[in-house]
């Protein structure tokens, strides 16, 4: 069996393949898709050696035509049609053997491309020959048979290039006749190369670059600085992306890119497929980076859009550019009122220094028992009057003449800018004051009512309570159980902060007819849609005033506050004549540090009614807060041989008595009375007791004004 020129046809195709070394690849690209072509012809020949003995020795070869035709959506199955002819030339002079085959094979080619330059596979197909001996039988002259023909085959291809391949090509081929001649029936090896050329277009050539898509951009837009965390949620701009080809892209990817103003592509959109002439929508998103808060005045830029995609196996990419103005960091459109929230900025470290100081220099003043939120209100609002910040009306665009309007650009100018610049309009000082408030950890709130916007801030207390606050319920806003109080902030610097809580609140009732017209935007909740901008700029160096000026200013606006509420339980008292009332009256004195008024109005209280045990104890409490201890537990005394230990004022009286035993250093009388409070109560003197627990543990001394150790006043 000779394999000579086998030999020389797997030299020829290893020359082939060491000539053309691999490429790397893109290990996401299916090759297979990307190179598919339409179909194929090619010529191929081969050597063959027969796998038995025949009658002589024959050269044997194959020469034949083939056809192949990728499957569209299975690009590496291939139906494949080969006719050829087999030619059997014995090596002797005797010819009597000496035959043709013409044969014709159909089957299917598994083909797998795993670099640009090399395919591998193998096919199967089945057929029928027609073996044709021009000497077997002279007086017949050429005599014909019938064979059937299998043959399996193995495909390593070198691709030079998209048109044409070269394939070095083992086969087994198996011969069963269908008449008498049954002498080359078997098994026949072959080894050759073949030649294919494939139709179709080379997707890495410059004229085949995919163009499927046509982008065009909606109208132009605007991007606001102060917006910044909104866009990479949420679109600024539309596109329009079409497909144009006759045959379906698929895999999709928008992404924007502006140089300058982002660190890197934000994508937009992820789109499956989209069939012939079919477009879609996409909205454009961006992260934009702190560049975007530099800018002043209008800018023009025009960004990039890069769109990537795949068709019919190839990979396409398209780029485009989309025009927009972006507006001065101080630009909004007053399309959603809570915008105003993103220019609130608590973190700006210029705010929370200044927030700070007007903490620190009214430390020593602050009215006992009076919200302190509402007195750092009352002090912030009159150190910003004190520094000459004033309101002054935007010239061009006030907020009275945009708000409402088709999308005119207002501006809200940044808190430290209206700092440093002194005057702003209702916008800017109501973001001002938000963000002072917010740095000191008070939560604000946004109110608008038609053509105005103004500041509302959380007292933290509870909205029942309000008489703690003012006595007039109509001064407060309730909001889930808790107290707001709005601020006409416009009216700083010419008007106490007393006269601007009744402005606000004035705005706001006169739309209770119609609420629909007043909106109220917690800061925190409009935050989670518009986020703040991210300042972490300096200190501004600002001159902040006399601060005697800011604490007499303040003192007295909370006097007036304090005067107030005493004056409605005064009232109040007078009115009924009763002992309760006479009684809260006592109980409003202590708790403003009016002790004296309060003994007078506890020890009234107990005139009208001996048995009524609460002025009783209060009155010990007040001796108490003095710390008059002995006049205290001589008045805690004499009510407890009345008292019995079953009834709540009992418990009352006992735990106060352990307080004042505590405070006098009696740890084990106190301890005793706490024992005795437990039996009357036991949730009240767990209470007391965890007070005592968490002071110990912090180390504070046993003293009544600390806070948890006040004493229980009873009503």
């Amino acid at each position: 069996m000779v394999l000579r020129p086998r030999h020389a046809l797997m030299a020829a195709l290893l020359s082939l393949v060491l000539a053309n070394p691999l490429a790397a690849e893109d290990p996401k690209v299916d090759l297979n898709s990307y190179y598919r072509f339409p179909f194929s012809v090619g010529v191929s020949y081969q050597a063959l050696s027969p796998l038995g003995d025949y009658r002589t020795g024959f050269d044997l070869y194959d020469l034949s035509a083939v056809f192949r035709y990728p499957l569209p959506l299975f690009p590496t199955v291939q139906p494949i049609l080969q006719a050829g002819l087999l030619e059997f030339s014995p090596r002797s002079t005797d010819t009597k053997w000496e035959h043709k085959d013409l044969y014709a094979l159909i089957g299917a080619s598994y083909a797998n491309r795993f670099n640009s330059t090399f395919e591998v596979g193998g096919d199967l197909m089945i057929g029928a020959s027609l073996s044709l001996y021009p000497n077997l039988i002279a007086e017949l002259g050429t005599v014909g048979n019938l064979n059937f023909l299998a043959r399996a085959g193995a495909t390593l291809s070198l691709i030079p290039s998209y048109h044409f391949a070269i394939e070095l090509k083992p086969t087994l081929t198996w011969l069963k006749s269908f008449g008498p001649l049954t002498d080359f029936d078997g098994l026949v090896l072959g080894v050759g190369l073949a030649a294919h050329f494939r139709l179709g277009d080379d997707p890495d050539a410059p004229q085949a670059e995919l163009r499927s898509l046509r982008i065009a951009q909606g109208a132009r837009t605007s991007v606001f600085p102060a917006m910044q965390s909104w866009y990479a949620r949420n679109a600024f701009a539309t596109l329009t992306v079409e497909n144009t080809e006759s045959f379906p892209v698929q895999e999709l990817e928008v992404s924007f890119y502006q140089k300058g103003y982002m660190d890197s592509p934000t994508l937009c959109a992820r789109i499956p497929a989209l069939s012939p002439g079919e477009r879609r929508d996409v909205g454009v998103l961006a992260s934009f980076n702190g560049e975007v808060f530099h800018n002043e005045g209008v800018t023009p830029l025009s960004g990039e859009i890069v769109v990537t995609y795949k068709g019919q196996g190839r990979a396409g990419e398209q780029r485009a550019t989309i025009s927009y103005d972006l507006q001065d960091r101080s630009g909004i459109v007053w399309d959603d009122d809570r915008k105003a929230a993103a220019f609130i900025t608590p973190s700006d470290g210029a705010l929370r220094n200044y927030a700070s100081y007007i903490r620190q220099i009214n430390k020593d003043h602050i009215q006992t028992g009076y919200s302190e939120t509402v007195q750092f209100a009352c002090q912030l609002f009159n150190a910003l009057g004190e520094i000459g910040i004033l309101y002054q009306a935007d010239p061009l665009q006030p907020f009275a003449s945009v708000k409402g309007a088709s999308m005119p650009v207002d501006s809200v100018s940044l808190p430290r800018d209206t700092l440093v610049r002194g005057t702003g309009d209702c916008d800017d000082l109501s973001v001002l004051y938000a963000s002072l408030l917010e740095s000191a950890g008070v939560p604000t709130a946004l109110i608008t009512v038609p053509g105005h916007i103004y500041v509302a801030f959380a007292t933290q207390t509870a909205g029942k309570a309000y008489g703690d606050i003012t006595p007039e319920r109509a001064m407060t806003i309730s909001l889930d159980d808790g107290l707001w109080i709005p601020v006409e902030i416009t009216m700083i610097g010419r008007s106490t902060f007393i006269e601007a809580w009744r402005k606000a609140v004035d705005e706001w009732r006169a739309c209770e007819s119609d609420p629909t017209q007043r909106g109220f935007y917690p800061t925190a909740k409009a935050q989670e849609i518009y986020r703040p901008i991210g300042l972490k700029e300096t200190d501004l160096g600002l001159q902040y005033g006399s601060k005697q000026s800011v604490v007499d200013s303040s003192a007295r606006d909370v006097g007036r506050l304090v005067d107030a509420v005493i004056d409605a339980a005064t009232a109040a008292a007078k009115a009924s004549g009763s002992k309760q009332d006479r009684n809260k009256l006592g109980i409003t004195l202590a708790r403003f540090g009016r002790y004296d008024k309060a003994i007078t109005a506890f020890k009234e209280a107990s005139a009208l009614d001996s048995s009524y045990a609460g002025p009783r104890i209060n009155l010990g409490n007040v001796y108490l807060l003095t710390k008059s201890y002995d006049k205290a537990l001589s008045e805690f005394q004499k009510l407890e041989k009345t008292l019995t230990e079953a009834t709540g004022s009992g418990a009352v009286l006992r735990i106060n008595m352990a307080k004042c035993y505590a405070a006098m250093g009696n740890d084990s009388k106190s301890s005793e009375y706490l024992a005795m409070a437990a039996k009357a109560d036991p949730a009240l003197a767990e209470r007391y007791a965890s007070h005592s627990q968490t002071e110990a543990a912090a180390g504070r001394a046993a003293e009544v004004d600390a806070p948890g150790s006040s004493p229980i006043f009873e009503e």
